[in-house]
């Protein structure tokens, strides 16, 4: 499942203009034992497009012998630059842990025509898009192109232009196969510092499954010695007259190291898209762990021939509940041997985690795993049965919606997901550990309340922040929605959160409800709650509070009467709803999140007076730096 502590400090290739969200976080290679969750990605298809004809080949078959690049003559390189694309973006983007608010910027990335009148590109180039442009090398002309599928986790995207025929003559570029070492590359691409195509060249230096920046999955990945630089995000990778790799990302504070993503993570996505939707990647259900110490291996029973890894850990309600057990060897998958370190040799010489097995598999399909069994060896099968997110309880990075919250009191609630802990100082030990859970029937999502926007009513816990909430008024809570709900329908004087060591948050429901308007006008906040809780009330109030002044005193706002909702504080358009390609000023911007559904219908709200926006500088609460902790298995 999908890592979050950090190893390697790596860079998006995304041209984006003056924005943080250059420099990639920091992400870090844990033991890699078990399969990978996928992001829901959020298709729009405007229609079936069609997709490449090739077939894609066994993984990880050795490779024919390919054209040098060397020997390219400038008629077929020519050819070549004719599918490059380059990328022109806008997104529209969400601070993590103030989702309300939000602001566009601009970039550029580069893309590749392949069949079917398609653009493949890196996903964080069309990550939260909301207008695309693209342009063929030699040309000045632009058109408009659009989502068609996107794989967060695989950061890869397809798009289309909106004028069908606008590519229509140029002839695609063909997938090859997984290079071999040392095999000589050209990376084609758009890197900033100029407009016109730029060409590289290097060599494969290595192949294994590495952090995608990205969104941290951990999927195979080839590491060449040609520059790659902001902007080439996207751009092929080619080696003769085949795409072997689309290039992903560079090394931090290193020289000509960057990497792409191998053409058997390519075919997996168009295979996976055939459906009309990206599944994304299994999970087994299991963890494991090496067997290279001796100690371990003497009480296991493993004389020097036998190799294979420790299970450790079983996934409640997954694939593996019920065919494997905590204790068991694993020691071959799909007919691979698995060697003490985790590791299968894929070439003669070459090795890959043996996870990579199950990433190449489809939602669906069935694996073969050979174990021992207390001395004696099984042969087991297990179907990968829906994305490995699934048996995550804190989900991975979420794209292209504005993330959930909830104010209340001033006090600021979220479901707890990746994006919310990556915008943490520090991770504290309580919150690192639920990564490494999985949903069950008490709990499928964690709600966290991150920070207090100080007020007379909040006093006592203007310090408290990263509060994971466990009960409301002494009722265990499953979600985020749920959550949301029983704060909506309570009725009683007073509303009492608990932590899980019981630490208590005592809220006036009255006049946290009387103070609503004027909390919120005083840090320029103009909506209580994110649009996808907007509309979920079931009536409107008899009484609309009015924001008053801050200067105001909270008691002179009016109140609805104890029984009925807590009205929404609506909010104007923004223009960065809008999709149209406006100067955006730089912002620095953090990563956006889904907000979690549960499938309750919405109601229509009733509109409620507009809240006066009057901003007062408040002193923010300090943050507690904890060391990092824990993280999601892989």
């Amino acid at each position: 499942m999908r890592h979050t502590t950090t190893l390697m400090t790596s860079l998006l290739c995304l041209g984006l203009t003056a924005s943080p969200v250059l420099f990639a976080e920091i992400a870090l290679n844990p033991p890699a034992t078990a399969a990978q969750p996928a992001t829901a990605p959020t298709p729009q298809p405007a229609a079936e497009p069609a997709v490449p004809a090739t077939a894609p080949p066994p993984a990880l078959e050795p490779v024919t012998t390919a054209l040098d690049s060397a020997t390219i003559s400038d008629e077929l390189r020519e050819k070549i630059k004719d599918a490059v694309v380059k990328i022109h973006v806008v997104q529209h983007i969400y601070e993590a842990l103030s989702p309300w608010n939000s602001d566009s910027r601009k970039g550029s990335g580069s893309g590749l025509l392949i069949e079917g009148n398609l653009i493949l590109t890196n996903a964080h180039v069309a990550a939260d898009a909301t207008f695309i442009e693209i342009q063929r090398h030699g040309e000045t002309k632009r058109y408009e192109a659009d989502v068609v599928y996107i794989s967060h986790e695989s950061d890869l995207a397809i798009l289309r232009t909106k004028d069908a025929n606008a590519y229509k003559g140029i002839k695609p570029l063909e997938l090859g196969d997984l290079p071999k070492m040392q095999q000589s590359v050209e990376v084609y691409g758009f890197p900033i510092g100029g407009n016109t195509l730029s060409v590289t060249r290097g060599v494969v230096s290595r192949i294994e499954k590495q952090n995608y920046v990205h969104t941290g999955e951990n999927l195979m990945a080839a590491q060449v010695d040609a520059a790659i630089n902001f902007g080439n995000s996207g751009g092929p990778v080619i080696s003769g007259d085949k795409v072997v790799g689309v290039a992903m990302q560079s090394g931090f504070l290193t020289e000509n190291i960057g990497y792409m993503i191998p053409t058997p993570i390519i075919r997996h996505v168009l295979d996976d898209m055939k459906d009309g939707k990206i599944d994304g990647y299994g999970f087994h259900g299991f963890m494991t762990q090496s067997l290279e110490n001796p100690a371990m291996r003497r009480k296991y029973g493993m004389n020097d021939e036998h190799t294979g890894i420790l299970v450790h850990k079983i996934y409640k309600q997954s694939p593996a509940d019920g065919k494997v057990q905590v204790g068991d060897i694993v020691t071959e998958i799909d007919g691979h041997k698995i060697e003490n370190n985790g590791t299968v040799e894929f070439r003669p010489g070459e090795f890959i985690d043996h996870t990579h097995y199950i990433d190449m598999h489809q939602i669906g399909e069935d694996m073969k795993f050979k174990i021992l069994r207390k001395g004696q060896p099984m042969e087991i099968s297990i179907h990968l049965d829906k994305p490995g997110k699934e048996y995550l309880l804190v989900k991975p990075k979420q794209y292209d919606k504005q993330p959930s919250y909830f104010i209340f009191g001033g006090l600021v609630f979220m479901p707890l997901n990746q994006d919310v802990i990556d915008g943490m100082e520090g991770t504290p030990a309580r919150i690192g550990a639920l990564t490494y859970e999985s949903p069950d029937e008490k709990r499928s999502e964690p709600v966290i309340m991150t920070k207090v926007l100080p007020a007379d009513i909040n006093k006592d816990y203007h310090h408290d922040t990263d509060l994971l909430i466990e009960k409301i008024n002494g009722e265990s809570i499953r979600n985020f929605r749920e959550f949301f709900d029983k704060i909506q329908s309570a009725t009683s004087d007073f509303i009492t959160l608990e932590t899980p060591d019981a630490y208590q948050l005592v809220i006036d429901r009255k006049e946290a409800v009387n103070s609503q308007a004027s909390i919120l006008a005083r840090y320029g906040i103009t909506n209580d709650r994110s649009k996808d809780l907007t509309g979920i009330q079931q009536a409107a109030p008899a009484t609309t509070p009015t924001a008053a002044p801050a200067s105001t005193p909270a008691t002179q706002v009016s109140a609805p009467a104890a029984s009925e909702p807590i009205p929404a504080v609506p909010t104007a358009p923004k223009p960065a709803d809008v999709a149209q390609p406006v100067p955006a000023t730089p912002v620095a911007p953090a990563t956006p999140a889904t907000p979690t559904t549960t499938g309750v219908a919405p109601v229509p709200a009733m509109p409620a007076t507009p809240v006066p926006v009057q901003p007062v500088p408040a002193a923010p609460a300090p943050q507690a730096v904890v060391p990092p902790a824990g993280g999601q298995p892989h």
